[in-house]
């Protein structure tokens, strides 16, 4: 890795157009910025999204705690885990049947051939 020294008139001018990206400041922009990087909430650490109902995510989630009955702290967090990783797989089916309708939609004029047009939706 080749560190290459900058010039003076580069680190000032550097410096100069940081003031000028200082972020959100208000509280709605911030917590619309800390989502920027959640896409499908299949990984990371945002269980759930702006768009589930909180309601049905507890409710999701007083079922496993119900079922399996956690009697320690670890067993607790063990179904915590369990129940997130649950939300977050029924979340892909959906997921993946919008993918394939739209790209039906984009490609249905392209592909005459169905295994022509499956193959070009997997691979977008």
């Amino acid at each position: 890795m080749s560190t290459n020294p900058i010039s003076e008139a580069q680190l000032v001018a550097d410096r100069a157009n940081a003031l000028h990206s200082t972020g959100p400041v208000t509280d709605e922009g911030k917590a619309k910025s800390s989502m920027n990087a959640v896409k499908t909430g299949l990984t990371g650490r945002t269980v759930l999204l702006p768009t589930d109902d909180a309601f049905i995510y507890q409710q999701h989630l007083d079922r496993h705690f119900s079922e399996l009955s956690p009697a320690t702290d670890r067993e607790r967090a063990l179904v915590q885990i369990v129940a997130d990783a649950e939300w977050r797989l029924l979340r892909t089916h959906p997921l993946e049947a919008s993918i394939w309708a739209l790209g039906r939609l984009e490609f249905a004029n392209v592909f005459a051939d169905e295994s022509l047009l499956q193959g070009k939706i997997y691979l977008t």
